[in-house]
């Protein structure tokens, strides 16, 4: 991969946009609308299919940006990112569809759905989030913005003053964000609730085990949530230190499935009390976590005591998670 400058000006995505040659093939097939987020790895906007009508979600990745490390052969499509090939590669109702991807010289593209923009007329009223329902028509752009890490210093140079081809957006009610802002709307969930969410995210964790992925990056801003509590799953690497389990925060070689499951105790700690359960990294090496002040069920906290137990050796596996009693109560 080349070496990053940052000679370039910044320059506004939207700016951008309008003028950059875009690959044909995926202009053919696609009409870009609205710009959804940005940061030091690209940007993400809407597109809606010429065939259909559809509307996804396209991520710009600049080649330049991603380690060479990161690069894998795919069959069908030869060098791509990492990223592209898990979701080419993994399906499961909790995985962020991928839907299609394009490369140029500047950018790898991925085409993915785009989480809470069609609805299904079957589904139940009281499992319905007001706090989600009520939110802004573009709840669901920062679920995107969230997976691009810092703002866009650079952009490649082949621009023209030819515009390209945008629908006019069209505003709808967008009932979707990542779990974080979820967790911060309803300050913490009751257990069913908070059971629900999270057996989707063990279960999908769980089906990438069985086939060899582990995820490595579960954490709460690379989970999007609709107001049906329905979840899918971003592939990132930006581990914060209060998900890194304790052998990763000390440098010392570690083992992925306990690591996974560490995180997957923080994210269920706080989508139960609404807070993370530690709040310096010294306190994840000494392995003490924050005693909750909302009361919950004996099961709940075992399994919880039980994914963050300080000892790798000493976690359950996921399968283990998966087959608790807690799961089985209510």
């Amino acid at each position: 991969m080349s070496k990053e400058t940052n000679n370039n000006t910044a320059i506004p995505v939207s700016t951008y946009l309008s003028h950059y040659k875009f690959h044909p093939l995926f202009l053919s097939n696609y009409i870009i609308g609205e710009e959804l987020g940005s940061g030091g790895y690209g940007f993400v906007v809407s597109a809606r299919e010429r065939r259909s009508g559809i509307e996804r979600a396209v991520k710009f990745i600049f080649k330049n940006k991603i380690p060479a490390h990161s690069w894998v052969k795919d069959s069908q499509l030869g060098p791509i990112p990492m990223e592209i090939y898990i979701l080419k590669n993994v399906a499961h109702q909790s995985v962020i569809q991928y839907i299609d991807s394009y490369q140029d010289d500047h950018f790898c593209y991925l085409v993915m759905e785009l989480h809470g923009t069609q609805w299904s007329t079957n589904f139940d009223q009281s499992t319905r989030s007001p706090a989600l329902s009520e939110s802004s028509s573009f709840g669901s752009a920062s679920s995107y913005c969230s997976i691009l890490d810092s703002p866009i210093d650079e952009y490649p140079a082949n621009i023209d003053s030819k515009s390209n081809d945008f629908f006019q957006p069209v505003i709808k009610r967008r009932t979707s964000c990542d779990l974080f802002e979820c967790i911060e709307r309803h300050n913490n969930f009751e257990e069913p609730t908070a059971k629900m969410i999270f057996k989707q995210i063990a279960s999908c964790v769980a089906h990438l085990d069985s086939i060899g992925v582990c995820h490595r990056d579960i954490k709460d801003e690379n989970i999007v949530i609709d107001d049906q509590f329905q979840v899918l799953i971003f592939f990132f690497l930006n581990l914060p230190f209060y998900f890194a389990s304790p052998e990763i925060l000390m440098g010392r070689p570690y083992k992925a499935e306990p690591a996974e499951v560490w995180s997957l105790g923080v994210l269920l700690y706080t989508i139960l009390f609404g807070e993370v359960p530690f709040h310096h990294p010294s306190m994840t090496i000494a392995g003490h976590f924050v005693q909750p002040k909302i009361k919950v069920s004996d099961n709940c906290f075992s399994l919880i005591s039980w994914m963050l137990n300080h000892s790798p050796d000493n976690r359950p596996t996921i399968h283990q998670v998966l087959l608790h009693p807690w799961f089985n109560q209510f």
